[in-house]
Order: structure tokens, then C-alpha cells, then sequence
């Protein structure tokens, strides 16, 4: 899964495309070097980055998914980045327009906007759910993970949602305050534990705040080793997925 940030606030600015033209030759890039799927956000989930209103997510998401629905092959999913229904409903329908497939990424596990739980079952779409509690990334421990999945995934196969469409994401990354390095690191070493859940993991190491903490590298840019190394001992403990 390729990142396409079209989110100026976002902490690496190497994976914002805010410009058109960027944005075509990026997305372009990604599929001839093998993704398979797109994953485009508009607004920045980092904790400490700036709030936008919903509009200006809808705003720059709008512009940006006509133009990737107009030039990439029917056969690549584009990922939704967002945490409410009418950033789902507006880029559905442009996905609808141009025949394209969607899946909704939500980092709050669909608790942000309960809206989106009913829009996802109605439309029949995926959903990549990221580990989280109340707040996106609240969830310190894999077994606190697992715990907070089932009872999301209850909440969706009670109402007549196809639990094959779900993905997990358990949620890497210093989310909450008291979320330290040590724990990102158990959570990758116990990815595996996840599979008694019988969905496909996604995992989102790239260029995370445990990997500078790690080798102590303030900034993202030089983290791309660290990124490689922390992703291959990830698909190592059970990850399918790259987000990257």
C-alpha cells in the first residue's frame, strides 16, 4: 500500500503530494514499483499536527481522488483515508463514477463517526480497522488489541457486515502520549498473536517515531533503513500487508 498524504500537516513531508502534477507521478511510481493499492488522506492523524475541519478534508479529497480515479488501472484498490461518512460518501461516488474500488481506512476503529459503520455496511465496502479504544492508537498492549477488535468486529457482523471484508491494523506509532517505544516493539514481536483473528494485518511502520527513538534519528528522512529492517521482522511475525 503506497502512502499519498495530501495533508501539508503530516510529520514526513516526503510523502505529501499536494500538487497535481506530484500527485499523478507519485501515484504512478507506486504502481509501476508493484502496490497495489493507494492509500489517500487529507488530513493529518498525528496527535500533535494541526485540526482541520471536516469541509477542508472533503475539500482536498474531492480534486485529489478525480484525478487518481482518472489515470490508475481499474484493478488498483484506493484506500480511503478518513474517520467520517461524508469523506466516504463523497469519494464513493467518484470511485462509482469512475468504476474504481474502494476500501475505508479508519484509524479510530469506526469510533469517531458512528455514521460510518452504516454507510460501510449498506455499500458493502472493506474497512481497515486500526486498533483503537477511544482516541485513534489508545491501545497499549496486544492483548488489549485483540479485545477492542472483537468487540468492533461483533459490533459489524451483528448488524449483517461480511467479516472477510475486515483488516487489521494494530496501530504502530506514538499515537497517545504514554505509548513508548517499548510498546511498539511488543506489539510487532507478538504480531503474530493477532492471526487468531482470522483477518489480514496491515502493518504502518514507516518512518514511526519508535524507529527514531530506536537509533536515535530525529528526523523521518533518515529513518528509511530503520523503516526496512522494522517491516521485514513485521511480515516476518505475520503482517500481509505494507503501508509505506
Amino acid at each position: 500500500m503506497g502512502v499519498l498524504n495530501i495533508s501539508p500537516e503530516s510529520f514526513y513531508k516526503g510523502s505529501v503530494y499536494n500538487n497535481p502534477e506530484k500527485l499523478k507521478i507519485a501515484a504512478l511510481k507506486m504502481i509501476k514499483n508493484g502496490g497495489t493499492m493507494l492509500d489517500l488522506g487529507a488530513r493529518s492523524t498525528a496527535p500533535w499536527s494541526e485540526k482541520i475541519t471536516i469541509e477542508e478534508e472533503v475539500s482536498r479529497m474531492v480534486p485529489a481522488m478525480e484525478i487518481l480515479c482518472k489515470i490508475i488501472p481499474d484493478n488498483i484498490l484506493i484506500s480511503i483515508d478518513t474517520q467520517y461518512k461524508v469523506v466516504a460518501e463523497k469519494t464513493y461516488d467518484i470511485a462509482l463514477k469512475y468504476n474504481k474500488k474502494i476500501i475505508i481506512n479508519d484509524v479510530s476503529c469506526l469510533k469517531t463517526d458512528k455514521k460510518l459503520i452504516d454507510f460501510i455496511i449498506e455499500k458493502e465496502l472493506p474497512v481497515i480497522l486500526m486498533a483503537s479504544k477511544k482516541i485513534p492508537g489508545d491501545l497499549l498492549t496486544i492483548e488489549d488489541i485483540i479485545k477492542e477488535f472483537r468487540n468492533t468486529i461483533n459490533i459489524l457482523t451483528t448488524k449483517g457486515y461480511d467479516k472477510n471484508r475486515i483488516i487489521l491494523d494494530p496501530g504502530i506509532g506514538r499515537w497517545v502520549e504514554q505509548k513508548t517505544p517499548n510498546y511498539d516493539l511488543a506489539i510487532i514481536a507478538n504480531l503474530n498473536k493477532l492471526r487468531i483473528l482470522k483477518k489480514p494485518i496491515l502493518i504502518a511502520l514507516s518512518r514511526k517515531s519508535f524507529i527514531g527513538a530506536i537509533l536515535n534519528i530525529a528526523d523521518p528522512e533518515k529513518r528509511y533503513n530503520g523503516t526496512l529492517s522494522s517491516t521485514a521482522i513485521a511480515v516476518f511475525n505475520g503482517a500481509h500487508l505494507v503501508r509505506t
